[in-house]
């Protein structure tokens, strides 16, 4: 930074302002411009697209500068956001007119990309976490702030690896942590994603007794017990430092954030990063946009809350079983009840964002219009809460109990005008009728040519002067002016101000009293204005202990209707859901992203992981037959029933499920030195070892990825794990036809098979899963389809009949050729022109049974067998 020597006074404030938010972009108010200067403004230029320029520090030489109007600050504002970088933002805390000296100046918040609460800047239905994370040895602990809704929660962590799932799951804006402590895959991931990082060692650490202390007073509580937290826990300390951070840089006391939950892993069905990118639930693998997802199919959500909600809810699905049945039963009766079901979404349509708003209210920030947003909602919810006054559904009845705080939509609509400007600088935001003076105040400021006129007439009236006029001009202000004519009739009060030829222009105590009202009219207007508008805003930060549970219950009202609304335009049937570990049982199960985005009718499948009898299925089938589509299905009906969602199947059974994990695809990470097998193997690895028999295990062509007989090897052995140790309920893709054999030796082994029909030298994919294997994968066909040369796909089927008749070498490898000049034999060699029982000797001699693999001799004695046959 450059020094402060020679400085004007401006440029040192600036400066020691500056010294203060070194990890922030300092935004300085000078009159209707916020400035940057020196690297900052350097920086910031090419991001906001704006000219630098320069001016003079109080030296001959110059200082780099740049600026934005205050009225588009937003607009900038999120440019320098998206970029990652913190705003801190100075304004004047005093007027001009009454600064002696320089205008005195303060900074007012800090943004962050953390602790955004600006609609423009934020994503409706999306989350906005501010992360804190603490690691203390052998376990961890985290908070999540979302200080735009207020929602809070912690997370224990015994592994890094929990916390970078976590982290990948949440996806905060803004991650504050203690770099000293932290677990080295949790700074890789956090070097890798690039989300912005506040390291909190100094200014946001605090012991457990402070941190302690700080988390009481923000809950309003007297202990943590009930929480189930101890003071002296990383999670506590964590959520102390978020607060802490969250106050300094927001410059509030945060009010609304009075509700911490801790979050344990077993309560919800976990999704790790990779599933929920496998599985497209909010991301299209391929377009990286939301159509074509699981939140594309089923948010038809009519509020911003409830589009938050339900993407919470599919993030985090229920593993209680009674909980599942209490949101089954709310969507079986808004399923059923269509029109009250209508009734109810057009009103919350017009509900708009309580916690939002309500959280900007607590900031200082909230606009008029957000607030009128928020009086119009609050009148809509007494007909909403009616709409469920007849529930039979416990979860409705629980949000028909709940308080619609008409109090405060009484005083909104009382005292807010019916369509206020976005600012109360503008004026116009409260109601006539409400204040008297303000009333006073407002008509001389919008009608001071009437007043004049009635002051005109009233002193024609006293004096009788019938020519006389009052008029203005910007030397003297408002006065009297009275012809020569006239002079003998002018009253003693009147105070000559100018004589002229024809006329003389006086001044009254009455006319002066009246120019000042009428002067000062307007600035009185506003003033007024803001202070009934602070009341207002006071009135909503006093009503939160109403409006969170409120906004809560009519987000949860916005997702059971919308779920119903999706089940009832789908054709989806409410699934059965039973104990831990039970089977999972679909009839006519369909893929609910699949039959949306495609052409052709969706062809419906049968799907059964019991886990006594079929708890793994080892499905074959040829390519583009649809076994990933399948796959897929399965684990987003699961996903969508304990959700709370009906499912696209004609009936369904489902044992609840405690983890999904995916290894679907090819992917490396080049960055980290992994290739796409490494990639596969790391992934299978974490399933391997972390699910249990509780949990659904989809695996795609795991193995393809290295050489035929390593791959087969590690998915054969794989299988045998899964079917032995953890023995979760695992669908297997796979084109290793020799895997089907497992069925043979694993008693809870099955094979299912994607049926198709030939015709001529093509293929009809029929789409039907049945009973059965396939021994072949298609792939000339597909890639016949793709148009590969014909040239090629003939060379290929050359190949492929060499194959098919297991034609081996030495090795048990098979040979891809057959034909042309036939080399000398070489040491390991066979010389194929020698006697079928020569070459057959020569092999069973030569070879080496400790390296011989059981798979490999058993092809080898085919061919060898095949061989003599012949003869």
């Amino acid at each position: 930074m450059t020094s402060s020597a020679r400085l004007t006074p401006m440029l040192r404030h600036y400066l020691e302002l500056k010294a203060e938010h070194r990890d922030a972009f300092l935004l300085y108010r000078m009159g209707d411009f916020y400035e940057l200067f020196f690297e900052d403004a350097e920086q910031a230029a090419p991001i906001l697209e704006i000219t630098l320029t320069a001016r003079h520090r109080g030296t001959d030489k110059e200082t780099p500068m740049c600026g934005v109007p205050h009225h588009a600050l937003e607009v900038y504002l999120g440019k320098l956001i998206r970029a990652g970088f913190k705003v801190a933002i100075c304004d004047q805390v005093e007027e001009a007119s009454a600064a002696k000296g320089l205008v005195k100046r303060a900074v007012t918040r800090v943004v962050t990309p953390g602790t955004l609460s600006d609609p423009e800047l934020l994503d409706r239905e999306e989350e906005n976490y501010l992360a804190s994370v603490v690691w203390n040895g052998d376990c961890g602990g985290g908070a999540f702030l979302d200080i735009s809704t207020g929602t809070f929660f912690l997370r224990r962590w015994g592994r890094p690896e929990d916390t970078v799932e976590d982290l990948s799951l949440f996806r905060p804006s803004e991650v504050l942590y203690r770099d000293r402590e932290l677990p080295e895959p949790i700074l890789r991931w956090l070097e890798r994603e690039g989300v912005c990082l506040t390291e909190d060692a100094e200014r946001y650490a605090t012991d457990s007794r402070h941190a302690g202390e700080l988390l009481r007073e923000q809950l309003g509580t007297a202990s943590l017990k009930g929480f189930g937290l101890e003071t002296d826990e990383p999670a506590v300390l964590a959520a102390a430092a978020a607060i802490s951070y969250a106050r300094d840089t927001q410059q509030s006391d945060l009010s609304h954030v009075r509700e911490l939950r801790l979050r344990d892993r077993a309560e919800a069905l976990l999704l790790d990063s990779t599933t929920v990118t496998n599985l497209e639930i909010f991301r299209s693998l391929g377009t990286g946009g939301r159509k074509g997802t699981l939140a594309w199919v089923l948010d038809q959500t009519v509020s911003p809350a409830g589009g938050r909600l339900l993407r919470d809810w599919l993030r985090r699905p229920l593993c209680d079983t009674a909980k599942i049945a209490t949101r089954h039963l709310a969507v079986a009766e808004l399923l059923e009840r269509t029109n009250r079901r209508s009734r109810i979404r057009e009103r919350l349509s017009g509900i708009g964002d309580p916690e939002r708003i309500l959280s900007r209210a607590v900031l200082g920030t909230v606009t008029p219009r957000e607030v009128a947003t928020l009086r119009d909602g609050l009148l809509e919810v007494p007909a909403v809460l009616a709409e469920l006054g007849e529930a039979r559904a416990p979860l409705l009845r629980e949000m028909a109990a709940v308080d619609p705080a008409v109090g405060l939509a009484t005083e909104l609509e009382r005292t807010l005008e019916a369509t206020p400007p976005a600012s109360v600088k503008e004026g116009g935001v409260i109601r006539s009728g409400v204040d008297a003076e303000l009333d006073r105040f407002r008509s001389l400021a919008q009608d001071s040519k009437r007043h004049i006129l009635a002051m005109e007439k009233a002193e024609r009236d006293r004096t009788g002067i019938g020519s006389l006029k009052v008029r203005y001009n910007k030397v003297f202000g408002y006065y009297i002016e009275v012809t020569k004519a006239n002079q003998d009739l002018v009253p003693e009060d009147y105070i000559r101000k100018q004589t002229l030829v024809n006329a003389e222009r006086y001044i009254t105590p009455a006319l002066k009293e009246l120019e000042e009202q009428i002067l000062a009219a307007e600035e009185g207007q506003l003033a007024l204005e803001e202070e009934h508008f602070r009341r207002l805003r006071a009135s909503i930060v006093a009503a939160g202990p109403l409006l969170t549970p409120l906004a809560k219950a009519l987000a949860e009202l916005d997702v059971v209707a919308c779920f119903a609304e999706v089940a009832a335009k789908n054709g989806y049937s409410r699934p059965r859901i039973t104990a831990a570990g039970g089977p999972i049982v679909l009839k006519d199960s369909r893929h609910p992203v699949v039959e949306r985005m495609g052409e052709e009718p969706f062809v419906p499948n049968d799907a059964e992981l019991d886990p006594d009898e079929s708890q793994i299925v080892v499905l074959t089938g040829p390519n583009m037959g649809g076994k990933s589509t399948y796959l897929r299905q399965v684990a987003l009906i699961v996903l969508m029933a304990q959700a709370g969602s009906f499912v696209p199947a004609s009936s369904a059974s489902i044992g609840v499920v405690d983890r999904i994990f995916t290894r679907v695809g090819a992917s490396d990470d080049l960055s980290r030195g992994e290739s796409t097998f490494m990639v596969e193997m790391i992934e299978t690895a974490k399933i391997l070892r972390q699910s249990t028999a509780h949990s659904l295990v989809i695996l795609d062509e795991v193995g393809r990825g290295t050489a035929t007989f390593d791959g087969l090897s590690l998915a054969w052995a794989i299988v045998e794990h899964l079917h032995e140790h953890p023995r979760a309920k695992t669908l297997f893709a796979t084109h290793y036809h020799e895997l089907t054999e497992l069925s043979a030796l694993l008693p809870r082994v099955v094979n299912r098979t994607v049926a198709v029909k030939e015709w001529e030298d093509r293929i009809v994919f029929l789409r039907r899963v049945i009973p059965g294997s396939s021994n072949k994968s298609y792939g000339l066909h597909v890639a016949r389809l793709a148009g590969v040369p014909v040239e090629v796909i003939d060379r290929a089927a050359e190949i492929l009949t060499n194959l098919e008749e297991q034609e081996y070498d030495l090795s048990g490898k098979p040979r891809l050729a057959k034909g042309g000049t036939v080399p000398a034999p070489g040491p390991d060699q066979l010389n194929l022109f020698a006697p079928v029982e020569e070459v057959v000797a020569s092999v069973l001699r030569d070879l080496d049974l400790e390296r011989l693999s059981p798979l490999a001799a058993l092809n080898l004695l085919q061919s060898l067998k095949s061989r003599l046959d012949v003869k």
